[in-house]
Order: C-alpha cells, then sequence, then structure tokens
C-alpha cells in the first residue's frame, strides 16, 4: 500500500489506484447527503428516501457530467475512444452532471407522490457543498485553471497551492480554488440566511442555488483557459446565463402561476374542540371519573383544559397506579358514552366548512388521538361523517400525537404527498403534530386560555371560526411550516 505517490493518486495497492479526484468528489457527495438528509428528515419523510435516492442519483449525474464533457471534446475523443470512460483523469462538466441529476430527480419524486419542488429545496444547497470539494479535485488533476500569472502572485497562498498551480512550465491562475470559496459563501448564504429569512414558495431554495452559482460560474469562466467551447462561445457561460435567467424567474413567482405549480392543500382536522365541541362532555366525564376514584381529589380548571390533545393513557397515568389504568379508562369512556348525544354539541360552521371542502374537491380526513369508534360517533352526531374519505382514531396511529406518523398515514390512505398539508387542532399538541413534519399548522379555538396555549407552540396561523379556511385554502403559496428546516 502506497499513500501520496503523486500529486493525483490518494492510495494505491499495487495496479489498484484511488484518485484524489474520486477521493474529494466522494467526500462531498457524503456531506451534501448527510446535510439534505438532516432536513428531509425534519419534513417527515423516511431516511430511506433519500438511501435509495443518493448513489443512483450520484451514478447518473457523473455519467451525465463525463457525456456533457466528451460531447464538447469530440474532436479530441473521437480519435481517443479508449479514454472516454477514463473520468479518473478528469473531464467532467458540472452542468452535465445538474442536467442528468434534474432529470432523474424528477422521476425518482414523482413516481413517490413527492414534490420535486421541495426536495430541490433540501437537496440543491447541498449540491454546492459537493462542488466545493469538487473543485479541489479538480487542483489535484491540474485542471480548471487561469490565465498564466508570474510567480509573485503567489507570495500570500499557501505553498502547496503554488506548486500544484505549476503546470506545462508556468504557473497559472487558480480559478478552481475562486470557484470552490464562491460555492462555499453560496451554501453558507442559502443554508443559514435565504432559506430563514427571504424562503417563500417551494423551489425557492433551488432557483437561489440556480443564481448564485450561475453568477460564480459566468465570471470564473471567463478566467479560464481551459473552458468547453461551441465555437466562440464558451458553453459553461450561456448555460450560466440560461441559470440565472430561470432562477430569477423562479424566485419571481412567474413559474408558479403560469404552470400552476400552486397545490390545492390536504386539509386534516383534529376532532375535539376543532369539529366537535366537546369540552363540556369531556369536563364532566373526566369529574366523575375522579369522584368515583379518587373523590378527595377536585381538578382545576387549568388541568381540565391540559386534557385535550394527550391520550387517556397518559393522561390517567399521572394520577393513578399503572395497574388501574385501564379500568379507569373502561369506566371513562362508558361514563362519555352515556353523556355523549347529551353534552356534546357541533362547533359552529363546522359542517358548512366540511362540506364546502368536500365540495370543492379538496382531500380531507380526521386525526385524532380519540378511540377510532368513538370519532366515528362524534363525527355521526354532528352530521360530519359522510364527508371525510379518510378516519383516524387511536388504533390507527402508529404513534399518537404529537407524532406526525398519524398525519402522515392519512396523507398516504388520501393518495397524496405530505408537502402541501394543513393541520386544524385546538391545541398545543396538534400543533407539535404538525410541526413534526414541518406542515402547515392553524390553531382554531375561540376560547382565551386555548388560543393563549396556541400562542405558545406558535403555530403559522391562528383562526376563530372555521368558515375562515374556506378563504384560506384558496391563498397561493406553499403549504408547509417554512420555519422547520
Amino acid at each position: 500500500m502506497h499513500f501520496f505517490e503523486n500529486s493525483k493518486i490518494f492510495v494505491s495497492f499495487g495496479t489498484l489506484k484511488i484518485t484524489w479526484y474520486a477521493v474529494l468528489i466522494l467526500t462531498g457527495a457524503f456531506i451534501g447527503y448527510m446535510i439534505a438528509q438532516k432536513t428531509v428528515k425534519k419534513w417527515g419523510y423516511a431516511k430511506e428516501m433519500l438511501e435509495d435516492y443518493i448513489i443512483p442519483t450520484f451514478i447518473i449525474a457523473i455519467l451525465g457530467a463525463r457525456v456533457y464533457y466528451v460531447i464538447f471534446e469530440w474532436g479530441y475523443y473521437s480519435t481517443h475512444l479508449n479514454e472516454i470512460i477514463a473520468i479518473w483523469n478528469g473531464g467532467l462538466a458540472i452542468h452535465g452532471g445538474l442536467i442528468a441529476g434534474l432529470l432523474y430527480s424528477i422521476y425518482f419524486f414523482k413516481k413517490r407522490n413527492v414534490s420535486c419542488l421541495r426536495m430541490a429545496d433540501a437537496i440543491m444547497p447541498s449540491v454546492m457543498v459537493g462542488q466545493v470539494f469538487g473543485r479541489w479535485g479538480n487542483f489535484m488533476n491540474q485542471e480548471a485553471f487561469g490565465r498564466i500569472v508570474p510567480e509573485s502572485f503567489f507570495d500570500h497562498f499557501p505553498s502547496f497551492i503554488k506548486n500544484q498551480m505549476y503546470i506545462n512550465g508556468a504557473y497559472h491562475e487558480p480559478t478552481f480554488l475562486y470557484e470552490s470559496i464562491g460555492n462555499l459563501i453560496g451554501f453558507l448564504f442559502i443554508y443559514f440566511i435565504f432559506r430563514k429569512k427571504f424562503y417563500k414558495r417551494h423551489g425557492d431554495c433551488a432557483f437561489m442555488y440556480l443564481v448564485w452559482y450561475g453568477v460564480v460560474r459566468f465570471f470564473i469562466e471567463g478566467l479560464r483557459t481551459d473552458s468547453l467551447m461551441f465555437g466562440p462561445i464558451r458553453v459553461a457561460q450561456l448555460v450560466s446565463l440560461i441559470m440565472i435567467v430561470i432562477g430569477i424567474l423562479g424566485l419571481s413567482g412567474i413559474f408558479h402561476k403560469v404552470f400552476h405549480l400552486y397545490q390545492k392543500p390536504v386539509v386534516l382536522f383534529d376532532l375535539d374542540g376543532t369539529l366537535i365541541d366537546s369540552r363540556e362532555l369531556v369536563f364532566e366525564t373526566f369529574t366523575q371519573v375522579f369522584k368515583e376514584e379518587k373523590p378527595e381529589y377536585v381538578l382545576s380548571k387549568e388541568e381540565l383544559y391540559s386534557f385535550f390533545g394527550p391520550t387517556l393513557e397518559t393522561t390517567f397515568s399521572k394520577y393513578f397506579e399503572e395497574k388501574d389504568v385501564d379500568r379507569i379508562i373502561e369506566r371513562y369512556q362508558t361514563i362519555n358514552r352515556q353523556l355523549h348525544d347529551k353534552l356534546l354539541k357541533p362547533i359552529d360552521h363546522a359542517k358548512e366548512t366540511v362540506k364546502w371542502l368536500h365540495d370543492q374537491g379538496y382531500k380531507i380526513a380526521v386525526v385524532s388521538n380519540k378511540r377510532h369508534a368513538m370519532v366515528e360517533k362524534g363525527l355521526k352526531t354532528s352530521a360530519l361523517y359522510p364527508y371525510f374519505e379518510v378516519i383516524m382514531g387511536k388504533e390507527d396511529l402508529p404513534k399518537p400525537k404529537p407524532s406526525a406518523s398519524g398525519l402522515i398515514e392519512a396523507t398516504v390512505l388520501l393518495h397524496t404527498g405530505h408537502d402541501n398539508t394543513i393541520y386544524v387542532g385546538d391545541n398545543a399538541a396538534d400543533v407539535m403534530a404538525a410541526k413534526d413534519m414541518a406542515a402547515y399548522s392553524i390553531g382554531f379555538s375561540n376560547d382565551a386560555k386555548q388560543v393563549e396555549k396556541l400562542e405558545e407552540a406558535k403555530p403559522c396561523r391562528i383562526i376563530k371560526d372555521l368558515s375562515e379556511l374556506k378563504e384560506i385554502v384558496k391563498e397561493e403559496q406553499s403549504w408547509s411550516d417554512k420555519s422547520i428546516w
């Protein structure tokens, strides 16, 4: 085994050689993948999705980058056909990789009912990390360099850069370094500033990438001496100008309007306190249970409000021994059924709002921590049952709220992705469930105490009348929590 036997070889095992070019490109791809994976997991996607995506995309992008390079250097490769596959010697054009990777990405995410634009927001800033490392691969291969410069040009550069930029008997301007730094600054800007302060629509980070990289590459390409040419035109500059125009138009929102990229949101509802007014029913049921099981304990109003959201198991476990919880839950359910029709009331404007959403073609569902049978009973009592294609109760949820797993499962059953999803609920647990998948959370309540609790959870919006939903869902926006990355 030999390390660093020349500037291009990282390590060799006999005749097998691993180049710096390969090591740096793979390192950049891996770091970019880890950054994108972190974001995608926050959006409620299983890590397996990007695991299935990254390897074929990387291979296709490399092939695309090579084919693109060979096409524009066909004068040479037409007489050296055996070198077409020798990518270890360099010769990858990033624009070709981007085009090939984009086409495969559209196919991959469309097949999985995932927003291509939203995934581009997660992936494209990470691509810049790969490009940062990739340019150092060019450095090790002594390519992507600029004009001849005097030795004094490198007086303030590290000696290893100066030495490596001595090519064919002359020193050359290190344009690889300029582009690497430009890409690094672009990544830091998009990742830490743009996406948190200026992000408006799905695709904005990807469009910002096109603008930033287009500008950087256009000016750097003008300094290079090894540009791919199409007649008198530097191909990379032409492509960069196209990228800049596409990026600016995308950031302006024109594509979303012209190509109707805004989607109708999926609207998911909590049940108690959102579609049906079960406050008096729940309060009275808990009060009677505690009178029977713990007569010396007087529940405060604050405690009664806190019972909305968590499962009965969670709530009763705080007050009773574990061995008694199942029996007490059965007693709770018995009393609740007895009082149900007498104390349950419909929420104002719930039926007209749900009916309107249904008639307008919105996909709607109920996701509740309540037992499924009681969810159905409440919907039937309030005449809401016929409007919902999917109804999920406690037994149907992979995990109870505040986990988003039930919300995600509801979108699967509705045969739609969850990139444009609204969840409407009346308590902090509902808001937290929406945030667990970066969905657009709407807190609903006309009770001052509940509104105060909702505000602490920081939903995307708070409404005091369900009929407000009819105007909200018409808005042209991306239905996700844009603060979650």
